[in-house]
Parts: C-alpha cells; structure tokens; sequence
C-alpha cells in the first residue's frame, strides 16, 4: 500500500513538472515568437530543438524539414538540392563545408542570399550545454539601401572617400575622388588621408573629419599626387559600419574659384591693361602710409607726346605703348615702390625715402628709360616723361593734399620744359591755379563765342591786289583782353580742344569768304594734331557745302610735322583734298629737315616762306640766297610763293624784283576782324620809292 502511495505521488509530480515543462516551453515559444528576428536553438549535435515562427517565415521553402531531432547540416543540403542558396550553385560541396565550419566556430557574422532575392544575416553563439543558440534577421532592404549607395558613391561625379576614424586612413573611394586628387583608386584605398593634405592644414583636418564638423565656409589647402596644390571645401557626414563610426567625405575643388575670386579681387584694386595698382589702390596706400607716419614721395609721372601717337596710329598701338612704359617704370624703381596708373597716359608713384635727392635720381632714371624708343609693330615711337615730384612729411601728411601738389609740380615741369621733373615749392599752385583757369576758360570759349577769327589780306605784289586773306584765331578773353594763339592753341592741344576749335575756324572761314569778291581766297592754317587726329577730308567737305564755297577759293596751310608720321594716309588725303580744287600751302617753308623732298611727293600749290628769312632780308646775304632759292624753285615746280612777314618797303621791293607771287604782314595791313576787311588796292602801294 506504501508503495503504491509512492507510485501515485511520484506520478502526480511528474505530471506536475511536465505540465510545467510544458508551460515553460510554451512561455519560451511564445517569447521568441514574438522577438522579429528569427530564432533557432540547435543542440549540440546540431539537431533542431527550437525555432520562432520568423525563423520559419525566412526559410519558408525549407519549413517542411524543420522537426525537433533533424540536423541544419541535412536541411541545408536539401536546400542546395533545390537551389534554394544561389551562392551554392557549382560549389555545393565547399559552400556546405563553409557553412558548416562557420556553425562549428560560432560567434561571426556572415550573409547569406535566397534563392527569392532575400539576404539574411545570421549570428551564431553557443550555449552552455554545447548547443548553439542562433539569429536570422532580413537584411534585405538594408542591402538594397546599401547597394543603391555604393552605386551613388561609385558612379557620382562628386570626389567622395570613407574615411576610418580609427585609423585616420581612406578605405573606399570613388572615381572621382581618384581623379581629384590623381591617383588611381587602388592608390587612394588604405592611404592615410593625412597624405592629402598640407602638413600644416592636418591637425585641425583630423579632429574636423573625427567629429565630422567640417564648417563649409572652410577652405582646405590639399595637394594632389604630383604635389600640385589644390583648394577644397570639404562635407562630411557620420556613418555606422560594421559597429564602427566611419565618416563620408566629399571633396569640391574650388581652386578656380578661389583664383577667379582673387583675379576679381585683384582687377578691383589693379589697372587692367598695365597690371599696375589702380587710383583707389593707390590713394589707399598712400592714405596707409602716412597715416603710419611713414615719410615717402609721390611721382606723379604724364607721358608726353603719347596723345599723339594715340590718335595717329591707334588705340591697339597706343595700349601697347602704355604698357611698355608702364613695364619700364616698375623696372627701374625699387621692389619697395608702389606703381600706379591713374588714367590715361598718367601714372603715380609711392616711393619710401625721407630726403628729396633719394626721389630725384629714380626720377632722372625713368626720364632717360622713357626716352628710349619704343619698338612696337614695326614702329619706333619716340615719347617722353615729365615728373611732379612732392615729399612728406615735409610738404604735406595729407594724402590728397600730397597728389595735389605733386600734380601742380608737373605743371610747372611740363611749361618749363617737358622731359624733366620739378618738386613742389610753396607759391607754386597760383601760377598753376591761373593755368587751369586758362584751360577752364578755354573749354567753354567756343560757346560764348570767344574765339574769334581775324583775317590778314594775301597781296598779289604784281597787281598790288588783295587776292587772298589768311585766317587767324584770336581769343577775346573777357578778363585777359585779347590772348594770342601761342598761348592757347598749345593748351587746346593738350586738353584735346584743338578738333573743335579747328572744326570752328574752318567752318567760320569758309562762311565769311562765299561772301568776298569771288577772286578772293581765304587760308586757314591747320595743326598737325588736329591733321592727323581728326577726318579733315571730312571736316572740309562740310565746311564747303554748308558754306557754298568754291572749293578753288580755300586753301589748307600745313607744316612739315603734319608729314612727319603716317605719310600714305597724309598723302591720301592730301590727294583728296586737291582733287576737290583745294589749294594746299606748305607753311613755314625752310625751317624743316626735308621741306625739298615733301615738296618732291606731296601735291602742294603753294609755297609760303618763313617770316625769319623774310625779315633778315636787309642783313643777312644768306637769307637773301635762300629766299631767291625758294622764289626759283616755286616757279621751277609750278607753285605759288607767298613771303611773310613783310614789314619794310624795301623788303617788298626786293621781293618784287626776284618775282616772288604774294606777300602779306604788317606793311600791308594788320588782322583784323571781317566787317573790318576791305577788299582795294590802297595797301599795296607803299614801297620803298612811293
């Protein structure tokens, strides 16, 4: 009875402690079942004890095998029977030893493809008992994300490398970023990033890529495989790999930007065609050092003559000439001086020295280098230099105040003699203050209407006839009275007047004689700057039809400068002009180097001798030769003669005697205004006998 007591008891407790089992088990099943990764438990023999339902889901093709008892090994190789692991495809045998080795030596973890296009990761570890306890988790849209970013890293035009924090070294890289930095990607791959950059740049770049705090208004300095420097702006972004931190790097070359932005930067502060610092650069530098206290000289440098070649060979030539010049200025002064051009034909400079004759042997220096001749497309171009010079401190501390009189210096060195250099002297600006009133004068003289023109009778000294007048401009100046052309006309030419105020001269010459007796010519004399800078064919042609002027009624006096440069254009136009019926004059004829020659190729209709031999006459044998030479070859050529400056009756009558055609001075009659002409015979009758 006792034993079957025991027997009953004994049951109940192993009923118990199945159902609790049971429980247990339900509980463990019910556990995993709801985790969503998949869940296997293998005993140590690797036999199925216990999978989640996940589990089943993943391998649903092999679902059908899986019974407590039945190995992996066995259920695998189904699997690879029915093509359930593509990876196995033609390697059967060494993938289920692979894998089997990895189930043996738990604790890594590794992918594996399905069949369907699924990748699971599995993870395995072992148990105590000497069973192992292992992880299925779908991994494949992790893949596909991670797929779709290797494609955009590989294939993105953007240089871009994975940086290893731990190891300060790149271990993957795109094209791009190969081509970056030129190298090939297997170079670039395990390269420490620290090569990439400059040395100095590589603290401050480890701890930004470490933290990824790349700020983007950064500019790194980096360097490619042949050492050659290359700017970037660098974007980074923090990534989780393999329980790592690793860190995306994207690499924009701005190098060109940044040379484009100090070319820009540069352009703002530099003269474009010369390189030399521009007027703001220049008044800023001087503003800066002075207000340094620094003691300097200020150059102010004008080319002369430069207008000229300008307007007769162009503006192609005339940057040119302006460059070269600017060229052999910087090289003749000091590393330390500042060069600028102002404008124009006007330069400045900033040279550091505290005594006068420190800036007055460099200025010496860039009037003898000027000097030189200047070889440019064929032409040899002769210009010069003039120079202001003013000191500080001991003129002035002010910047603008310095220019100033720096500038009121040249004006004093170009009236007394250009190709030379003056320093500014207290008093000196009233003389140049009542030049530039001059030239304000002068400006607005045409339209107040000023500038008058007077005409001196042209007596034909046979018939003792008024045959021709010549044009001469005054300017009646309503302070200064009446200023006489030697001293404006050069002053015109200087400011660029000399155009409109020829222009007015002509057409006002042309209008007063359609209104003289029809056997009366009127002369106008032209500038060789307004010649060879203005379409004087043009300009006459108008003149004449607005006027309604014979043609044969105008003559054009020129000096031999007007043929000095540009002689086939010259001549062109000459030929023009003649073809029309205009007359053309050689003034001041004897005075030049090769008036004989000019006389030999240009189409001239009248010769006018030079008041100096004409009134040396009386004295001078030598001139008595040259003016009867003249009055022969005139009529050897077939040209007119005209003397001037006749003053003494006995002059006229020498004059008379050797068959010279006309004359004109003040023997004869004084200029005078147009409604003051009259066109008789009275003046002409004085000579030495009556």
């Amino acid at each position: 009875m006792a034993e079957s007591l025991r027997d009953a008891l004994l049951g109940r407790a192993l009923r118990r402690a199945e159902r609790r089992a049971d429980l247990a088990q339900n509980r463990l099943r019910n556990a995993i079942d709801s985790l969503p990764e998949g869940v296997v438990f293998l005993d140590s023999e690797g036999r199925y004890v216990l999978w989640n339902k996940q589990y089943a889901e993943i391998y649903h093709r092999s679902a059908d095998l899986f019974e407590p008892g039945i190995k992996l090994e066995d259920t695998l190789r189904v699997g690879i029977a029915r093509g359930d692991y593509p990876d196995a495809i033609g390697r059967e045998a060494e993938w289920l030893r692979d894998r089997l080795k990895m189930l043996d030596n738990p604790g890594r973890r590794h992918e594996q493809w399905l069949a369907d296009g699924r990748c699971i990761m599995i993870e395995e570890r072992r148990t105590a008992d000497g069973g192992t306890i292992g992880l299925r988790v779908d991994i494949t849209d992790l893949k596909k994300r991670e797929e779709s970013f290797r494609l955009l890293f590989q294939n993105n035009p953007v240089a871009m490398y994975l940086y290893d924090i731990e190891h300060q070294a790149v271990i993957a890289t795109n094209q791009a970023a190969a081509d970056y930095y030129g190298y090939t990607p297997e170079q670039l791959r395990g390269m420490r990033a620290e090569t990439l950059f400059l040395p100095a740049e590589w603290d401050e770049a480890r701890v930004a890529l470490a933290a990824s705090s790349v700020s983007p208004d950064r500019v790194w300095k980096q360097r490619r495989a042949d050492g050659a420097p290359i700017e970037s702006v660098i974007f980074c972004r923090q990534l989780l790999r393999d329980d790592r931190l690793i860190t995306l790097v994207s690499m924009f070359d701005v190098t060109e930007r940044r040379r484009a932005e100090a070319k820009i930067k540069h352009m703002a502060s530099h003269d474009e065609l010369t390189g030399l610092a521009n007027r703001p650069h220049f008044r800023d530098a001087l503003t800066d050092h002075l207000a340094r206290g620094g003691s300097c000289a200020v150059l102010i440098i004008d080319l002369d003559h430069f207008k000229a070649v300008n307007d007769t060979l162009g503006h192609s030539i005339g940057d040119r000439l302006l460059a070269a010049a600017a060229d052999r200025i910087r090289h003749t002064l000091p590393a330390e001086a500042l060069v600028a051009r102002l404008g124009g034909d006007e330069f400045a400079v900033i040279l550091p020295v505290d005594q006068l004759r420190d800036a007055t042997a460099p200025a010496d220096r860039i009037i003898h280098e000027i000097a030189a001749p200047f070889p440019i497309e064929g032409h040899s171009l002769s210009i010069g230099a003039t120079i202001g010079i003013a000191m500080a401190p001991y003129n002035s501390v002010d910047a603008e105040t310095l220019v100033q009189y720096a500038d009121l210096a040249l004006y004093k060195a170009k009236h007394s003699g250009r190709g030379s250099w003056a320093r500014f002297e207290p008093g000196m600006d009233v003389a140049v203050q009542t030049r530039r009133k001059l030239e304000a004068d002068l400006r607005g003289a045409v339209e107040r209407g000023e500038l008058v023109v007077h005409y001196q009778p042209l007596i034909h000294l046979d018939s003792n006839e008024i045959v021709g007048c010549e044009a001469l401009l005054r300017w009646e100046h309503p302070e200064r009275g009446l200023v006489q052309p030697s001293e404006f006309i050069p002053v015109a030419e200087e400011i660029g007047m000399i155009g409109v105020i020829g222009q007015h001269v002509l057409q006002t010459a042309c209008r007063d004689a359609a209104r003289w007796p029809s056997h009366v010519t009127v002369a106008v004399n032209l500038s060789p700057l307004q010649f060879r800078s203005s379409d004087v064919l043009q300009l006459t042609v108008n003149a004449l039809a607005a006027s309604g002027l014979d043609p044969a009624r105008l003559e054009l006096e020129i000096t031999e400068a007007v043929l000095m440069e540009r002689s086939d254009e010259v001549l062109a136009t000459m030929k023009s002009l003649r073809a029309l019926g205009v007359g053309i004059s050689m003034d001041d004829f004897g005075t030049g180097y090769s008036s004989l020659s000019y006389l030999r190729n240009y189409p001239f209709s009248k010769i006018k001798i030079d008041r100096s031999f004409v009134q040396d006459l009386d004295s001078r044998p030598a001139s008595q030769a040259i003016v009867k030479a003249i009055i022969g070859l005139g009529a050897t050529l077939g040209m007119k003669v005209t003397a001037e400056g006749i003053e003494q009756p006995e002059i006229l009558d020498y004059l008379r005697r050797e068959g010279c055609d006309q004359g004109q001075g003040f023997l004869f009659a004084l200029p005078v205004r147009v409604e003051d002409l009259v066109f008789d015979a009275e003046p002409a009758r004085r000579s030495a006998t009556g």
